[in-house]
This record gives structure tokens, C-alpha cells and sequence, in this order.
């Protein structure tokens, strides 16, 4: 719900003279910007004062119970308007974001873009799925021994890389959740971990978990779920009413037609789509009456695209809504309606995961055979 507060600024600035002004803002909600953007983060600061200053060039700012804001310059083009208690999200400009738009529609030409971009390369040893952070980190995970590795975002230079478990225990998927990592380990636990000091939190054991492979959260990260490979099954936990934020309970779990269902992609607390390991097909999950059962629809088929040897392990929308399928060493495009659009190679690649960060820099997870890496795309657009 939108409110109006009121200010006085006088003279805090030189050039900034204003008696009063009304400023519209949202209780508990804070803006996360999908990407690295062009934010000041202002500390020791009163209210009054990040309102101020804001209105000199400012689109947007959030403020912290610790007398901290932090502004935004403009909108990125893809975001989060997230739920958060005791925070706020002035709008001094009274300027609103607008809904993620499509970046480049003529597929054609990105592609053409991407391939010659520039292409970063990083070593790793084997790494998993990808996700950026709210440090805007890019976060992934080293197998068996079980690593938590951190890279920049914009140069792929390592920021850290943590021992999380000890062999012979096998983390498999990593996910994230308001400052916090969930490794999924093979057959458990999921283990919590701060995101800014890297201490483990807590663990979620349940006899459910066996073969996790893909994580995603709905209801604003009440309800976390998860895919059970071998089992053909999606595992629901929810947290426990007045508990922590860590407080994950077995729930239910419905079987579901996907053969090997690995990779898990919410749309919103209705719809997600899962990825089929063994055969290369990708399904959406739709509950129409907040029940506990998901209907499944066959939306990709890309079973006819690559070697039968290849698998979909993840798959990532893009703002114009189209499917990046990655699968051995190239990715497939699919519209909306499951029609292979385009692709891009990378020879010699085992491409598993794919980030899609602002202006369609893309961030790719590579087990190639000889020599697992991370690949970074910048195509030099602006959307």
C-alpha cells in the first residue's frame, strides 16, 4: 500500500531549498535490482536527510532501520520488488518502475551480438547452477569436495571460495533467499549460510530429500521447493509459522511425469517450470486454486536439437519471455510456445547453466571434459 510522508528540506545542500514536499513510499518492501546497478549507499544518515539528498537526482531509495539508505540513480531493467519487514521504498521523484520490458526482441541480432562479444573465461573445478546474489556476486558450487565459490559480476575475478562440507558428501544446487545460500547436498541436509560472513545458519534434514537437484522458493521464501531426481518427485517445505527464517518443515510432495526432474524455475507462486535430465523436455507446474496439486503441460521439447548424450539441467527465461535451454555445447532459444528460435555454441562445451544479468551480458556454467570454466558474454548492448 502506498503512503505520504512529508518533509521540510532547508538548505542541506547549496543548491537544494525546499519547504515541503510529499514523498510516496511502501511500507516493508525493499527494491533489489537484478544486477550490479548504479546505487549510493548513505549511512549514519536520518530519514530527513536520505529524502533530501535523494531529490537532487534520485529515482528511488530504501531505507533501513540502521539509519542507513540506499538510492538508485534510475531503474534497472530487471528487478525485485521484494517483501521486508521494517524497511521502506521512497519514491522521491515520484517516479514509478515500470514493468520489466523486452530488452532486444529480434533474436537474430542479439545473437549476432553475443557471438562477437566479449567472451571472459575463468577455471573452475566442477561447478553447478549460477545465481547473482544482492551483493551481486555471481554464486556457485563445487561439487564433491563441497565449495560455495563468489565471482565479480562484471569480471569474474574470484571473490571467495569456502569449504562447505567434506567429501564424501555431494552438494548439487545452490539457492538463494533474502541474504541467504541454500546448498542443496545430495541426499542432505539443505544448509543455510549467510551470504555476508559466510557462517552456516542452519540445517533442513528430512527423509525427503534424496537426489535434490534444483531449489526455488514461492510466497514471498515461506515455501521452498525442491526436486528429488531419482524419485520424480517435487518436495515442498514450508516455514514454520512465528520461527525464524530458517525453520523449514516437510510439507508434501507430489510425483510428477518429468523423468528426472532436475532444474526448478518460478514464475510466481502459481507457475514454475522443471527440466527433464533424461529427456531434454521442459514443463510448467500451474496451481489454479491453492491446492496441493500442480498440473503439468509439456511447453519445450528439445529432444530432436542435440546428441542424445546431452541433458537439460537448467533452464532460464528471459525478459521477452523465451527459453535458454542449454544443452552440451550449445544453448536453444525457444519462444513462448516451445519454438527453437535460435542458438548459441561454445565448441568443446558442456554448457549446464545460464545467468542472463542487464543488457544481455550472460554468464554461463561450462563442465567441459578437459577443462570446467565459467564463461562471461558481454555483447555490448543497451537496452
Amino acid at each position: 500500500m502506498m503512503s505520504i510522508v512529508v518533509v521540510a528540506c532547508l538548505s542541506l545542500f547549496a543548491n537544494l531549498i525546499v519547504n515541503s514536499i510529499e514523498i510516496p513510499f511502501i511500507k516493508n518492501v525493499t527494491l533489489i535490482p537484478r544486477y550490479n546497478w548504479n546505487s549510493t549507499m548513505m549511512t549514519n544518515q536520518t530519514l530527513d536527510n536520505c529524502i533530501c539528498f535523494s531529490l537532487e537526482s534520485f529515482v528511488a531509495f530504501n531505507w533501513f532501520p540502521n539509519k542507513t539508505c540506499e538510492l538508485f540513480v534510475t531503474y534497472s531493467k530487471t528487478y525485485q520488488i521484494r517483501s521486508t519487514e521494517n524497511i521502506r521504498l521512497y519514491f522521491p521523484q515520484g517516479i514509478f518502475p515500470n514493468k520489466s520490458e523486452c530488452c532486444m526482441r529480434d533474436i537474430n541480432y542479439l545473437l549476432t551480438k553475443l557471438r562477437n562479444g566479449t567472451w571472459t573465461y575463468v577455471n573452475t573445478t566442477l561447478n553447478r547452477n549460477l545465481l547473482t546474489d544482492d551483493n551481486a556476486y555471481i554464486v556457485s558450487i563445487e561439487s564433491d569436495p563441497p565449495y560455495l565459490v563468489r565471482f565479480h559480476s562484471q569480471n569474474l575475478t574470484l571473490v571467495s571460495r569456502n569449504s562447505i562440507g567434506t567429501s564424501p558428501e555431494s552438494v548439487q544446487v545452490i539457492g538463494y533467499f533474502n541474504g541467504v545460500y541454500f546448498a542443496g547436498f545430495n541426499n542432505g541436509p539443505i544448509r543455510m549460510i549467510d551470504s555476508q560472513n559466510l557462517t552456516i545458519l542452519a540445517n533442513l534434514f528430512s527423509s525427503a530429500i534424496t537426489s535434490i537437484r534444483g531449489i526455488m522458493f514461492l510466497n514471498n521464501g515461506r515455501t521452498l521447493v525442491a526436486s528429488m531426481f531419482n524419485s520424480n518427485l517435487t518436495c515442498f517445505f514450508e516455514r514454520i509459522s512465528n520461527g525464524s527464517l530458517f525453520d523449514y518443515t516437510y510439507s508434501y510432495q507430489q510425483k510428477v511425469n518429468v523423468s528426472m526432474i532436475h532444474g526448478l524455475t518460478a514464475v510466481n507462486d502459481n507457475y514454475f517450470y522443471g527440466t527433464s535430465y533424461k529427456d531434454n523436455l521442459i514443463y510448467s507446474f500451474e496451481n489454479t486454486n491453492e491446492s496441493r496439486i500442480w498440473i503439468e503441460k509439456l511447453i519445450v521439447n528439445a529432444s530432436s536439437t542435440t546428441a542424445s548424450s546431452s541433458n537439460g539441467l537448467f533452464v532460464t527465461i528471459d525478459d521477452c519471455g523465451r527459453f535458454w535451454f542449454p544443452l552440451a555445447a550449445s544453448i536453444f532459444i525457444f519462444d513462448e510456445n516451445g519454438t527453437l528460435i535460435g542458438n548459441l555454441t561454445s565448441p568443446n562445451s558442456i554448457m549446464i547453466d545460464v545467468l542472463i544479468l542487464d543488457n544481455y551480458v550472460l554468464v554461463i556454467s561450462d563442465r567441459k571434459n578437459n577443462q570446467k570454466q565459467i564463461i562471461r558474454i558481454d555483447p555490448h548492448l543497451q537496452c
